[in-house]
């Protein structure tokens, strides 16, 4: 089946896509095997009756050939190009094919009148619902021309049969879309739900674990792995379903320490890693991974509460493992994928920067103006795609587990200098103050990953740069308490719209609007800086108003040398 599934998949994000180039494939590859199954009966027939010679034969072994030819060029198209134009190309193909395969009279008006429903019906599956409008015109057209070629009346019955069934196929092509459309739609709000029935799950087991002490029914029900610790991460409880997804029996999981588990050699030393910062740190993750043997599991975690004491007294930690296996090895193909084309694409990048500024500083002789100025267009635009290449390839590595904070000493003086070293000439070229403060108490060396630091403060100064028309944007570095500090961008830009504030560090997000799109990027800045910050155990937070502008302060460890 595996084999099989190979030959008719296409390989694309997009689910509509990908249905409709399976139908094509299965469509193609079936008429691929007719008509090899007609060479084969046309070939023993020529050698059983000696008529290799005879021209009908030739023209029979060399149309199949053809037509074989063909059927494969429009396969390899499927699945290495564009689907919609192998469709199209595989329905005019039956169409003209069609033409050729009975007298003009019997095609117009007889016994074959019937195959030129055939592109109608399959049009709306395969190319778009719309599409099978314009079969239905041109199969039309066609038997009117073939009645007109050889004197006979137009049937005109038969032509409004043709627009009927175009009708039919476009109304199911259209409910089968949008039943599909609404399907996705259960499929997302069913994760909404799922992560809610965890918060709920926690609840409903500290009440059982504390009234009664049966909660162990409600955990057998659940398909997912729960393991419920005291706040001394002793195993307390744990459902069937952790027994196969760890593949260790429940007696080497309840009442043994969570670090027992860690230390299993199954459990990989990053994945250990993640697990040992929960407990010490007491921290409450939502939804990381963690590598266990050859499968990749989900983990949830959240803390219990005792509501009826003064105060919500912590009792304990639920924890949610789901196998996440399938869904992790495809990102990783589309994370290899990105990073891969985004090394390739950086070589060639930086040799066309490289002679750009050769010709701006006149290497190969004088330029005049006109010529300077559009090599500045050249080192600018190449620029802008190395920095959208790099950011693919953070990503890519955040994604694959690769990218890892290197601690060092770090001057919070020398980050802002080099903030506004980068970025003092692009807010003068718009007319803006880039102001910087470092809170008075905060320590002169902070122990950090400098560059990471870095990349965080020139995302974040850049885009406050790139959305503020007037005004200015200020950085501010201050010590938040005794355990952590803070950085703090903000601008007077356009600001961000409420609604848009919770997706803003989503991969691949931007704000909709035209003054957003005419920025351009990849929608990668905000979605980094996110991920950074969590690598670096801290947080993130931003507020904004319409016209007013926007603030992003950065919450993190301190950590004095």
């Amino acid at each position: 089946m595996k084999y099989l599934n190979r030959f008719l998949s296409v390989p694309t994000s997009d689910p509509d896509e990908a249905r409709r180039g399976r139908l094509l494939n299965i469509l193609v590859l079936s008429n691929i095997g007719g008509a090899l199954a007609g060479l084969l009966l046309i070939f023993i027939d020529s050698i059983w009756g000696l008529q290799f010679n005879d021209p009908e034969t030739r023209v029979l072994l060399v149309g199949a050939l053809v037509a074989s030819l063909g059927l494969l060029g429009i396969y390899r198209m499927n699945r290495r190009a564009s689907t919609r134009l192998a469709a199209l190309l595989y329905l005019l193909f039956l169409t003209i094919l069609f033409i050729f395969t009975d007298n003009p009279e019997e095609l117009s008006n007889g016994r074959s009148l019937f195959i030129f429903v055939l592109p109608i019906t399959i049009s709306s599956l395969i190319l778009l619902p719309q599409a099978s409008f314009l079969f239905a015109t041109l199969s039309g057209g066609i038997v009117a021309w073939l009645a007109t070629s050889i004197g006979q009346p137009v049937n005109v019955f038969a032509i409004i049969g043709f627009f009927m069934l175009a009708l039919v196929s476009w109304l199911s092509a259209s409910s089968l879309e949008s039943a599909l459309k609404d399907l996705r739609v259960i499929n997302a709000d069913l994760d909404v739900v799922v992560t809610q029935r965890t918060d709920a799950l926690a609840e409903s087991l500290n009440r059982e674990r504390i009234e009664a002490g049966r909660n162990q029914a409600i955990l057998n029900s659940i398909v997912d792995g729960v393991i419920v610790f005291d706040t001394k991460w002793n195993a307390t409880l744990a459902n069937p379903a952790i027994r196969g997804m760890l593949e260790l029996p429940l007696e080497m999981i309840v009442n043994k320490n969570f670090r027992n588990l860690i230390e299993h050699p199954k459990l990989s030393d990053h994945s250990r890693k993640l697990l040992l910062a929960m407990i010490e740190h007491d921290t409450q993750p939502f939804n990381f991974r963690i590598e266990w043997g050859e499968k990749t599991l989900s983990v949830s975690a959240a803390q219990v509460y005792d509501l009826r004491k003064e105060g919500n007294v912590n009792i304990g930690t639920v924890t949610v493992f789901r196998d996440f296996t399938h869904e992790a090895e495809v990102e990783r193909l589309k994370s290899t994928f990105v990073a891969i084309v985004s090394h390739e694409l950086r070589t060639p990048l930086n040799a066309v920067l490289g002679y750009a500024e050769m010709f701006r500083e006149a290497v190969y002789g004088p330029m005049n103006d006109k010529q300077v100025n559009m090599a500045d267009r050249i080192i600018k635009n190449t620029g802008r795609l190395l920095e959208l290449i790099n950011d693919l390839l953070d990503q890519a590595q955040m994604e694959s587990g690769k990218l890892t904070i290197n601690l060092s000493p770090v001057k919070p003086s020398e980050l802002l200098e080099t903030v506004h070293g980068l970025m003092d000439k692009t807010a003068s070229d718009k007319s803006l103050k880039l102001n910087s403060e470092i809170d008075e108490n905060l320590p002169e060396i902070l122990i950090g990953d400098g560059e990471r630091l870095q990349q965080v403060l020139v995302n974040l100064v850049s885009n406050a740069i790139k959305y503020t028309a007037n005004g200015e944007v200020s950085i501010r570095m201050f010590r938040s308490d005794y355990a952590k500090w803070g950085i703090e961008v903000s601008d007077t830009g356009r600001g961000i719209p409420h609604a848009e504030i919770p997706h803003i560090f989503e991969t691949f997000r931007q704000v909709e609007g035209a003054a957003t799109r005419t920025k351009g990027g990849f929608g990668l800045g905000l979605a980094i800086v996110k991920q950074l910050v969590n690598l670096m155990n801290g947080d993130i937070q931003v507020t904004s108003k319409l016209e007013k502008g926007t603030t992003f302060t950065i919450i993190l460890p301190l950590v004095i040398p």
